[in-house]
């Protein structure tokens, strides 16, 4: 009922009579579907963005009573980006276009269907520059009214009219039929007329807010429209009282002061709810000393309640607050589910177009339980990126919270979460920021986000939050601020951007990081999330972008030793680590050693890429093979911070290579899904044995093999949380869970001595850590052939293989061995007990069956297992109650290893069985395993 009652509010204000901004002037002015219209777009008015253009395109749809949001457009005509002549206006001259169509035929609108309003945007001919109403959103038209009369302020512009004292402005009003008409101001009749039109010159040298109103008696009926017009008075120069700051100030719980900094500019209101979105003299800025920060005291809230607001800049721009933590998008807000984030605020339809901020008194603060973590070691750092929106079919906070069973089963002691700032649209990486202090809706809200990072260290796991400073999009406030609109970039004038960027590979709009105003805004955002949400450092997107000198396209010289570059980065890692001194701070950089050198050993981390070695290792293929840049040591660094990793976001997966690309020699083929997994689990050995750092891409640890570019490189991929129920895929993470645990516990695996062996062309590589409280040794082979590969041993005496718990009594430190393609041993000096996971090479006594996937299914259920040895297999089918329903094998003949066997859902007859919980059962021998199977 809450969400019906949110939907018909929304609609009642689609459906309340309000004509726009002179954008638009519409003949007839009460258009039906069944009329021939003509539409004048003038473009000097809304956004003035294309003033000069030739030609101009429409862009159009209309809305009716199905569409679920002002942007939610039906009936769309106009194929964007292409000379499409059907919405190809005529020039009037002046900035003013036409087009002409009848109404029901131009749009193809079925009979039945209830229209509200045209909608609009206009466009040049490739779409790279768009014509929109004030503050940067559609333009929308109201169809005529349902009952066939209706009156509306056909001027001035726009509702909320600024003028200056003494400055005439013309009041127009139409009716759609003829009637007594009467204007009132502020109460007070003051003009009257019978007709379809009244006209009326406003003029006051007092400054202040006046309301009008307009009354038609249509035989005894009275319909009526409003709006309103504000005399701007002089600014007050003052300063803001002590410790005000940019953005929302929470004096007390009726209390708040908005301030914006905005240098240069002539006069900004305050405008939301609490004005009807109205430049009221109650939102009036006062301006400080020394120009540059506009604030404003609003009093009388009413506590707890949340209430929408923007700046109006100069009486045209209209922009969110740059600081707030929440915003409202009329564009993307409706397909946020309620399960996601409960009774969302609805964006105030009617009264104001483009984002909105939100500000909120007498909050209840959230109850921290998170004051004993201590963050893990950087060299001990397992560190898993995880872009929510992939993660969890619901997309979503709470599923990722519900997920950390898994993860920290795994050993996963860092989680770094994918930019979860408010980014343009919903379906994104997000690194297309514009709020930099708003947690993105799409993913849930403030408390869900805070309960996720407090249960992760409950459970010994940091968060790093992937933080984009390079650049940002063109819905930020502080981009919107100072923009040139005639060469579509931030103004020469803009205190934060560089107007174009100063190096390669730039996206979005470039921040100048040694502006003053970057400065401040940066180290803000920074000390924000590790304050506000408890995240424990960063990881910073294209932090080689964050120059001052200008590379141009040449990506060669970006790349060289940039001491302004260094001299940035380590003013923003002293700034943030002046209030916490053990913050994460991981760069992805990926410039010249010589730089990179200097800033490990300052004390930055920095992404090491390895996927391409890793993954023609993985393939087969030895002469690229070699990853011994892994090691911070070869790197001439003095400290572990080398973040390796053999797959991230950006990259493309290692399985989707195998299984594409992978070299094969007679029946050993790494296209094969089997042993493409068994090449994870070797490359496994010969990665988080590696002391530093280490990082893997969501999923990679159960072999996800979709490519990067499926449903386009950044576009949504499918969740495939079912892999986990194929033993196959288990395995794997398995192994990778017993490498994680055993680096992180065991000090071998922060060692300084340590030697790598891995080099291109060699097939048998090797690792050799030395450490006071064990030795290790890993040889592992890399070829499609079998090998013969020497471990060299530290020492002689008893050594044991990790995964098997073999012992072996070295005699000879040159010991030989003889290694199937594929095979891997992981040797130390210390005994453990042996990890319940079967290797390929010594498959050993286990046998274990899947659950089965896909769980639930509709056609097709796979039931997957792992045979120790040679022998007969029976799969039977059975209901709740123990009835048997089909059998799939029968004292089977099967070899040892991975097995699997589909059921199509029939029985023994051939019928299809009913949807419900049904069991299966594996048997060989004296082994036995069941599981569920749920059918829809």
């Amino acid at each position: 009922m809450k969400k019906l009652t949110l939907f018909l509010g929304a609609l009642l204000l689609l459906l309340s009579p309000h004509l726009p901004a002179q954008v638009l002037t519409v003949t007839p002015t009460f258009p039906t579907l069944d009329d021939t219209v003509t539409i004048v777009y003038d473009a000097t008015q809304g956004n003035a963005a294309l003033v000069g253009a030739s030609p101009v395109y429409a862009h159009t749809g209309i809305i009716t009573t199905t569409s679920s949001s002002p942007s939610d457009w039906k009936y769309v005509v106009g194929n964007w980006g292409t000379a499409d002549n059907r919405v190809l206006m005529t020039s009037l001259g002046n900035n003013k276009y036409q087009i002409k169509y009848h109404v029901r035929t131009f749009y193809a609108v079925p009979a039945g269907v209830v229209a509200t309003k045209l909608a609009f945007v206009f466009r040049n001919t490739d779409g790279s520059v768009v014509g929109r109403d004030v503050g940067g959103g559609d333009i929308f038209y109201d169809f005529a009214a349902p009952g066939g009369f209706q009156v509306s302020f056909l001027a001035p512009a726009q509702k909320g009219t600024l003028t200056d004292p003494g400055v005439a402005v013309p009041i127009q009003v139409a009716a759609s039929s003829s009637v007594p008409l009467t204007l009132f101001q502020n109460g007070t009749q003051v003009a009257q007329n019978t007709g379809t039109s009244l006209n009326y010159n406003f003029s006051s040298n007092t400054p202040g807010k006046y309301d009008f109103v307009i009354e038609a008696n249509n035989s005894g009926t009275l319909s009526r429209d409003t709006t309103s017009i504000t005399v701007r008075g002089p600014v007050n120069v003052q300063d803001a009282p002590a410790g005000v700051r940019p953005g929302i100030n929470y004096i007390n719980d009726t209390t708040v002061i908005l301030a914006l900094l905005a240098p240069g500019k002539q006069y900004v209101y305050a405008i939301g709810e609490f004005s009807n979105f109205y430049p009221d003299p109650i939102g009036y800025m006062n301006k400080s000393l020394n120009g540059e920060l506009w604030w404003v005291s609003l009093t009388g809230l009413t506590p707890g309640r949340e209430y929408a607001y923007q700046y109006l800049v100069d009486g045209s721009l209209k922009v969110a607050d740059p600081f707030s933590d929440k915003v409202l998008d009329p564009s993307n807000d409706n397909f946020i589910s309620a399960a996601t984030y409960p009774n969302l605020k609805p964006y105030p339809n009617g009264k104001t177009t483009g984002i909105v901020s939100v500000f909120q008194t007498n909050q209840a603060p959230y109850g921290w339980n998170d004051a004993g973590f201590q963050r893990p070691d950087k060299k001990d750092l397992v560190i898993y990126e995880l872009l929510v929106r992939d993660f969890s079919a619901a997309r979503n906070f709470q599923t990722v919270l519900d997920s950390l069973d898994y993860l920290q089963a795994m050993g996963i002691n860092c989680i770094e979460l994918m930019p979860i700032m408010e980014f343009e649209g919903n379906e994104s990486w997000g690194y297309n920021p514009s709020f930099y202090f708003a947690a993105d809706k799409y993913y849930g809200g403030k408390e869900a986000l805070k309960t996720l990072i407090d249960s992760c260290h409950n459970r010994g796991i940091a968060v790093v939050l992937d933080m984009v400073l390079n650049h940002a999009f063109g819905q930020c406030p502080l981009v919107q601020l100072y923009w040139d609109a005639a060469n579509n970039q931030p103004a020469a004038n803009s205190p934060w951007f560089n107007q174009q960027a100063t190096h390669p590979f730039s996206v979005g709009y470039d921040f100048n990081h040694q502006s003053s105003y970057t400065q401040a805004f940066v180290d803000r955002v920074m000390r924000y999330w590790v304050e506000e949400y408890h995240f424990d450092g960063y990881r910073m997107d294209l932090s080689k972008g964050f120059t001052q000198t200008n590379y141009g396209n040449d990506v060669g010289a970006w790349s060289n030793y940039d001491q302004g570059r260094i001299n940035i980065l380590q003013r923003m890692a002293n700034a943030l680590w002046s209030y916490d001194a053990n913050a994460y701070i991981i760069l992805e950089h990926f410039a010249n050693n010589s730089e990179e050198t200097v800033l490990a050993n300052f004390g930055f981390m920095l992404w090491s890429n390895h996927v391409n070695n890793y993954n023609e290792a993985t393939m087969g293929y030895l002469s690229n093979s070699d990853f011994s840049w892994i090691s911070y040591k070869n790197k001439g660094w003095n400290n572990p911070h080398a973040v390796g990793y053999m797959e991230s976001h950006d990259e493309e997966r290692l399985m989707y290579k195998n299984l594409t690309f992978g070299n094969s020699s007679g029946s050993y083929n790494t296209r094969s899904l089997y042993t493409a997994l068994e090449r994870q689990e070797l490359a496994g050995t010969f990665f988080f044995t590696v002391p530093g750092p280490k990082m893997l891409w969501q999923f990679g640890e159960l072999g996800y093999e979709v490519s990067i570019d499926f449903n386009g490189r950044v576009g949504n991929k499918p969740v495939r949380w079912e892999y986990l129920q194929d033993a196959r895929r288990y395995k794997l993470y398995r192994v990778w869970s017993e490498l994680i645990k055993l680096r992180t516990s065991e000090p071998a695996f922060g060692t300084s001595d340590f030697t790598m062996e891995v080099g291109g062309g060699v097939a048998v590589k090797r690792i050799k850590l030395t450490h006071a409280s064990m030795n290790v040794a890993i040889i592992g082979n890399f070829d499609v052939v079998t090998q013969n590969g020497t471990a060299n041993f530290q020492n002689t005496g008893w050594w044991y293989e990790f995964f098997s718990g073999d012992s072996i009594n070295v005699s000879n430190t040159s010991m030989n061995f003889t290694l199937a393609p594929g095979e891997y041993r992981l040797y130390t000096t210390k005994r453990f007990s042996k990890p319940n996971v079967t290797l390929s090479a010594d498959p050993g006594q286990d046998f274990w069956a899947s659950s089965g996937f896909p769980n639930p299914f509709s056609d097709q259920f796979t039931i997957a297992y792992d045979l120790p040895a040679t022998g007969e297999v029976t799969v039977q089918l059975l209901d709740l109650q123990g009835r048997l329903i089909r059998t799939l094998q029968d004292n089977t003949l099967q070899a040892a290893g991975m097995q699997d066997l589909v059921w199509d859902g029939k029985d023994d007859q051939g019928r299809e069985v009913a949807a419900g919980v049904y069991l299966y059962r594996v048997a060989s021998g004296q082994l036995m395993a069941t599981g569920r199977a749920v059918k829809n």
